[in-house]
């Protein structure tokens, strides 16, 4: 899976795109989406470089990303959900809110 990762916090050149990022496992409360679309947003780069870190520390690597819209991939087969396979979604999958990050092809978002 491709993923737009940081493995410290920097500039712009931190920055990788790493082809080999692992993908996300679905957990409960969560769906796995296949990301179509993602939104970059002034506290990413903010969060990159670390000005959040005394309140949001990010374990390394870490996907940044937050706004998506993409395609439910997969749900929880015994958890009620009104979210099913092939559902056109938008949300937000942020690390800080329990998701995976937005900018990869696939991320984890939290189902309420």
């Amino acid at each position: 899976m491709k993923a737009i990762q940081i493995k410290k916090y920097g500039s712009n050149d931190v920055v990788e795109v790493n082809e080999t990022a692992s993908a996300p496992s679905l957990s409960s409360g969560k769906i796995l989406v296949n990301i179509k679309a993602s939104g970059v947003n002034p506290v990413d780069w903010k969060i990159r470089e670390g000005y959040m870190q005394q309140i949001m520390p990010l374990q390394f690597p870490s996907t940044l990303g937050m706004d998506f819209s993409g395609v439910v991939k997969q749900v929880e087969e015994d958890a009620h959900s009104d979210f099913k396979q092939g559902d056109e979604v938008y949300g937000q999958a942020s690390i800080f809110s329990g998701g995976s990050g937005a900018f990869a092809e696939l991320a984890l978002a939290s189902k309420g």
